[in-house]
């Protein structure tokens, strides 16, 4: 496994190490956000800021997918950067021993998440520019193992300092995005050089161009059918992952109120709450530790049989965990469906780069993670509709979102689909 990560271009390489540094710095932090703002300005109003963070993030990732395409990755990455870094020293003087401030630190925060939606697509169509169609499956293995153990040890790690070391927290996200900044500086060469036009315009003139053309990228990614069908597959996927921490918690808090043996001859009990923790601390510790031996054991298989197979698995696990209350069943689905993740998420994440067309790579990818981010945000939506339905309701959705999701990926996997979807960004590359 290390040969195959020193045989990428060196610029992967340092992305990738980059990726794992700011990811544990950001991990200490951005979990415990929401629990720090409700203890400063209540639950209601913190609310409403988070709503205010998405939709700074998905302005973000719609205005860096675009602004990329037309300047290159190296310019809004540094700028990106350059942001969150002023945004966190800033964020620590305002949450230090001499000020507490939290709406300006929310401000903050929503200026940040702007900039991180900014530079998120914009990471992506790097590596995509760079790498070899061949290498992005394992490219894609490193990625999602490196960030899964990064956000495990920053969340640990935020678990026990964020309450009374928030301030010194900051000042070390912002370290490390310094040392993100400085290295993509001086190491990290641009990776994308947009075709310049050389026709003159107005000032109004120029203005009015880039909105029509703004919209016109957008809309254009619609009609292509095989993209959108990924991306709504996708949502899917991270829909039903989201449910755990949400309404499948609170279902279980709710039913499992009092400790409760795993196993019969086994005296450890649980309660709800200590089982949602453990669930996710099983999905962490299954990712971080299984990742290789998954991708070893799946490299000589068809890699759609692997993605269809594994949101097949993942979609039984998590409609199992959305009705069971047995603490042993649970445990058991939850392992099936992080195999299913480990399963599916490389060869999805291949498929999407292999999909996006050279010159506009940012734009798809800001796209996706608009999807992603709707995804994530339909767990508010479930918890909404659970007062008025019942729990094999929701269960019955969940799956019916992965017999969609199964639809969807096998429709844009069939060989002459994908010729045909290759051939076509093969002549737009031209």
């Amino acid at each position: 496994m290390r040969v195959g990560f020193l045989k990428f271009n060196s610029t992967i390489q340092l992305r990738l190490i980059l990726l794992f540094i700011t990811t544990m710095a950001t991990m200490s932090v951005t979990p415990y956000l929401v629990i720090y703002f409700s203890t400063q300005v209540g639950t209601l109003i913190t609310g409403f800021m988070f709503l205010g963070v998405m939709i700074a993030t998905v302005v973000g990732s719609f205005l860096g997918g675009y602004v990329s395409d037309k300047i290159g990755r190296k310019k809004v990455i540094v700028l990106a950067e350059t942001i969150v870094f002023i945004g966190f020293i800033c964020a620590a003087v305002v949450n230090s021993p001499w000020f507490n401030l939290p709406y300006v630190t929310f401000l903050l925060f929503v200026l940040i998440h702007l900039s991180t939606g900014a530079a998120e697509p914009v990471y992506q169509a790097l590596i995509i520019d760079i790498s070899d169609a061949n290498d992005r499956k394992l490219i894609y293995t490193y990625s999602y193992w490196l960030r899964n153990l990064a956000a495990a040890i920053g969340a640990m790690a935020g678990a026990f300092l964020f309450y009374e070391y928030h301030f010194y927290l900051f000042i070390g996200v912002a370290l490390f995005t310094l040392l993100s900044l400085i290295l993509t500086i001086m190491f990290i060469k641009e990776t994308y050089k947009p075709v310049q036009t050389t026709i003159h315009r107005s000032s109004k003139v120029k203005k009015s161009t880039h909105i029509l053309d703004f919209f016109s990228s957008y809309r254009s990614i619609m009609k292509h059918k095989s993209f959108v069908a990924l991306a709504i597959a996708n949502l899917f996927i991270l829909s039903a992952e989201e449910q755990l921490t949400n309404l499948i918690g609170i279902r279980l808090i709710n039913e499992i109120d009092s400790p409760v043996q795993i196993i019969s001859f086994f005296p450890f009990e649980v309660d709800g709450m200590n089982l949602v923790g453990i669930l996710k601390s099983e999905n962490t510790i299954l990712v971080v530790c299984l990742t290789i031996v998954v991708s070893y054991i799946m490299q000589h298989v068809k890699d759609r049989a692997v993605l269809i197979s594994g949101v097949f698995l993942y979609f039984i696990g998590y409609t199992i965990i959305s009705f069971s209350n047995m603490p042993l069943i649970l445990l058991l689905a939850m392992f099936i469906a992080s195999i299913g993740e480990l399963m599916h998420i490389p060869v999805k994440q291949t498929l999407l780069a292999n999909m996006v067309p050279d010159d506009s790579r940012s734009t798809y990818m800001a796209f996706y993670s608009i999807t992603s981010i709707v995804g994530v945000s339909t767990a508010g939506l479930f918890i909404i509709i659970s007062k008025w339905i019942e729990t094999y309701m929701i269960s019955t959705i969940i799956g019916l979102m992965g017999v969609l999701s199964m639809i969807l990926l096998v429709r844009i996997t069939r060989s002459d689909s994908v010729e045909t979807s290759n051939q076509q960004l093969i002549s737009k590359g031209h």
